[in-house]
């Protein structure tokens, strides 16, 4: 059977476990093959025999034979007691490689320690004690790793007593020889990791075993998964990664939805040596020379799960192969479905880059729909939206209203004008009411007649210039029903409701619309009502003024006497038109306070379109670790300074003027636009081609000049990082703030990034989103495979006369771990066998072997 190469995998071990070769084992009839299947129905893949001061070499051999068909790994390994430094000796352990030479492994164990006293002086097993320090040495000497009880567990470390000359000394420098600790407990992780590892300065993996001593009483205190090969080199890289390699716990580490994660590639293009690539769950890296298919298989895996992103930008040769080679791939996923409509996330080389440079506001629209994806802020900033189209309406509505305010207020003014001159007027008035007190001394009538008639006929003149006025009244409100005030269409707000939702609120709101429409059409008849009630009073009492004898005394002597009676005629209109002028006058000041207000009004939701802005742009904030993203509103001050330069006739000194106004911040643009608007509504200022005073102050006032905009501070603003620091946040924004769980595919994404960024931030960035994602990616960079601890590498090479392929394929690929080692064997012809993975990265990737010096110092002592 074929192995399937994934990488490093979370696996359970089993890394102190006893066989009836330790002199306390309980049951001295259990056999190897009970050993083996015991171990395979709990799930173990590797585990280290450690019997007591002794190595059956018989035994170990025969389990690792047996183990073999179970996949297990049988490691070979022993359990020392060491020399009392507490309250009883201390236990540690001795692990070796798979791969050892068991006979001078124990042959050295057994002659150089103190164990050689079982046969040189008859010990009994557990009376031998050995040095620790010597013994530890002894064991990296020939190879192996050691670990040692710690915690709240017999014989552990901790049983050095700090009360004992330089006790807590000697923990310290048998920290800095132990490989591993091995916890009696799961809680006793936590100490370590809080408090003693910041004090020796190292941090120590940790492990918790079985230290069976009954194979059919087999029991976990709790799960140990390594995540690595099941090899000897495999664990080697627990005391490289001690964060990040070893868990202890029940369910398997950072397991993710099989539907989110892809499990192989099948390549059968003629081009490529016909092959299933299988995927590792976590970091996957592509690795290769120049020209050698790493890009290739990333952007056709991404065409094949239909990305619309380019693979190469502006390479149409490169796109046209990419999309060859679509044709020729299948993509399984964990859940075993073939399925090319899930969701990837794809990140072509220089794709941050190009983001960074936010061209055509690319960057801003990523932003963008980053806070949208928050229900609450995504609500928030549509209604601002609405409000933003719903205040240019009003916005538009209102300077309709104002200057058809300001064409009425003209129009009295010129009714004004046609009435003349009031002054002159009223002493016309005086001069025909002195002829008529002259005219009606010589008429035969009494003194208190005519003073009664005067004050009857005054009386029934102003009742009739009343029911004149209120009959215009009655008009205007009639025509009122035709202006209902909810004539808004709901439609568009509510399509984003369901079914159920939209058809009860529908349902409401034209109950609604309907049930007042009809009551203010009442109101408006009740209130005409009552004018035409006081139209019908005045008649009445002018219709009881006709009927009193002096009235009627008054108009038969006066009637019939043409003097006066074109005396009384001339009178009777110089005082309507007195009345029409302190009416008209009243009017125009109720106009002029309608103008003023609308003025405020208008200016007023002309600054709400910022206001609004500033009111929520803090609830629009977010922030994850040290990334944030803050919004604030931006002024378009080049578009208003374009709507000027459309609109204003340069030509004289005060258009110049007016466009080369200052709006650098926010304040000077309200200045200056409210500034234009005035001038505007007293026709000063001269404007080009079709623009009116009206039409030209909507297109200032009711066009929002603002909008919501973001700035990203990760330890600076954005504006003054570097271009690769740029880079490197974008990548972060588009990950850390995005709400999917798809496979990340990245291309290159050193290209974008400055050594600093790749080191101090990418590789850390990269470890910590392999838990939560499946990432593959392609790259040149040793410090992102090897320091980010890619769990599955995939050497890429394309044939050629000194890298042969399998049957002279032009592409081909190898996969495996960086633990997969191996020294490179020239009678190996095919390239890609010829060694190991962790040799391939160090050939291919220039400071590989730096890249892996360095990560092996990284846990050591500061």
């Amino acid at each position: 059977m074929t192995k399937i190469e994934r990488g490093s995998d979370w696996r359970k071990w089993d890394l102190h476990f006893h066989t009836p070769s330790s002199y306390d084992y309980k049951d001295k009839t259990i056999t190897n093959q009970e050993i083996i299947d015991t171990l395979s129905i709990n799930q173990i893949h590797v585990v280290a025999i450690t019997d007591h001061n002794k190595m059956d070499l018989e035994r170990i051999k025969n389990l690792q034979t047996l183990g073999k068909e179970k996949d297990i790994l049988v490691l070979p390994g022993i359990e020392f007691l060491s020399d009392a430094r507490g309250k009883v000796p201390i236990h540690f352990i001795g692990i070796f490689s798979e791969n050892c030479n068991l006979e001078h492994v124990w042959g050295q164990l057994e002659n150089n320690t103190n164990i050689k006293k079982i046969k040189g002086e008859g010990k009994e097993l557990n009376q031998v004690y050995c040095d620790l320090e010597d013994t530890i040495k002894l064991v990296k000497s020939l190879g192996g790793i050691t670990t040692i009880h710690a915690g709240e567990k017999t014989n552990s470390i901790e049983n050095i007593s700090h009360s004992l000359p330089h006790g807590a000394a000697q923990k310290t420098e048998i920290a800095n020889q132990i490989d591993i600790y091995e916890l009696g407990k799961v809680d006793d992780k936590e100490v370590y990791v809080n408090t003693v590892f910041p004090k020796i300065g190292k941090h120590i993996p940790m492990i918790i075993c079985s230290d069976n001593h009954n194979v059919k009483k087999y029991e976990l205190k709790e799960n140990c998964w390594i995540k690595a090969d099941c090899s000897f080199e495999g664990l080697r890289q627990v005391i490289f990664e001690p964060k990040h390699r070893v868990r202890i716990q029940a369910l398997k580490p950072h397991e993710k939805a099989a539907y989110q994660v892809i499990d192989s590639v099948q390549i059968s293009h003629s081009d490529f040596h016909s092959q299933k690539i299988h995927l590792n769950p976590n970091l996957n890296s592509i690795i290769g020379g120049r020209s050698t298919g790493k890009s290739v298989l990333l952007g056709a895996i991404a065409k094949k799960l239909n990305c619309d992103k380019e693979v190469k930008f502006n390479n149409e040769d490169y796109t046209k192969f990419v999309n060859e080679l679509v044709g020729s791939i299948t993509v399984t996923w964990k859940d075993g479905v073939v399925d090319n409509d899930r969701n990837i996330e794809y990140f072509p080389q220089s794709y941050m880059y190009r983001l960074a440079q936010n061209k055509n506001n690319e960057l801003d629209k990523l932003i963008a729909e980053i806070v949208k994806q928050d229900k609450a802020k995504n609500n928030l900033i549509a209604d601002y939206e609405t409000y933003s189209a719903e205040n240019n309406t009003d916005i538009t509505n209102k300077l309709n209203k104002l200057f058809q305010l300001q064409d009425e207020l003209s129009k009295k003014n010129g009714q004004l004008k046609e009435k003349g001159d009031e002054k002159g007027i009223r002493s016309e008035i005086d001069k025909l009411e002195r002829e008529s007190k002259e005219l009606k001394s010589k008429i035969n009538i009494s003194d208190s007649e005519l003073l009664e008639y005067n004050k009857l006929k005054s009386q029934v003149d102003s009742l009739l210039k009343e029911n004149e006025n209120l009959q215009s009244q009655i008009l205007r409100i009639q025509s009122l029903k035709s202006k209902f005030l909810i004539n808004k269409d709901l439609e568009f707000d509510i399509v984003s409701l369901s079914d159920s939702n939209k058809e009860e609120v529908r349902a409401k709101y034209y109950d609604l619309k309907l049930r007042y429409e009809k009551e203010w059409q009442e109101s408006l008849e009740i209130i005409s009502q009552k004018n035409l009630d006081f139209v019908s009073s005045n008649n009445l009492k002018i219709e009881a003024i006709q009927i009193n004898p002096t009235y009627i005394k008054g108009i038969e002597t006066f009637k019939n006497n043409s003097q006066y009676k074109e005396l009384e005629e001339k009178l009777k209109i110089q005082k309507d038109k007195l009345a029409d002028i302190t009416l008209i006058k009243k009017e125009n000041e109720e106009l002029k306070l309608q103008i003023t207000s609308f003025i405020s009004l208008i200016k007023e939701a002309h600054r709400n379109y910022f206001k609004k802005i500033e009111e929520i742009k803090s609830s629009l904030d977010i922030a994850k670790v040290k990334l944030e993203i803050k919004a604030s509103a931006r002024l378009n001050s080049q578009g208003y300074k374009d709507l000027l330069n459309f609109g204003i006739n340069q030509q004289s000194y005060q258009g110049q003027t007016i466009v080369s106004e200052k709006t650098d911040s926010i304040e000077e643009f309200f200045t200056t636009a409210h500034a234009l608007f005035d001038k505007l509504l007293v026709n000063v200022v001269t404007l080009k081609g079709s623009n009116t005073n009206i039409s030209f102050s909507q297109k200032i006032l009711s066009t929002n000049f603002f909008e919501i905009t973001y700035d990203i501070i990760y330890e600076d603003t954005f504006r003054k990082m570097s271009e690769g620091k740029k880079a490197f946040v974008v990548l972060m924004l588009l990950l850390d703030f995005s709400n999917r769980d798809c496979p990340i595919l990245i291309d290159q994404p050193e290209d974008d990034l400055d050594n600093r960024a790749i080191y101090k931030d990418l590789v850390k960035y990269l470890k910590n989103k392999k838990k939560e994602r499946q990432i593959i990616l392609v790259t040149h960079n040793p410090n992102i495979v090897v320091g980010a601890d890619s769990e599955l590498i995939i050497v890429a090479n394309q044939n050629g006369v000194d890298t042969p392929n399998i049957n002279s394929s032009k592409f081909q690929y190898t996969s495996g771990s960086l633990e997969n080692t191996k020294k490179l064997d020239n009678s190996i012809k095919i390239t890609l066998q010829s060694q190991g993975i962790k040799e391939h990265v160090c050939e291919i990737l220039e400071g590989g072997n730096e890249a892996f010096k360095q990560r092996e110092k990284k846990y050591g002592i500061k």
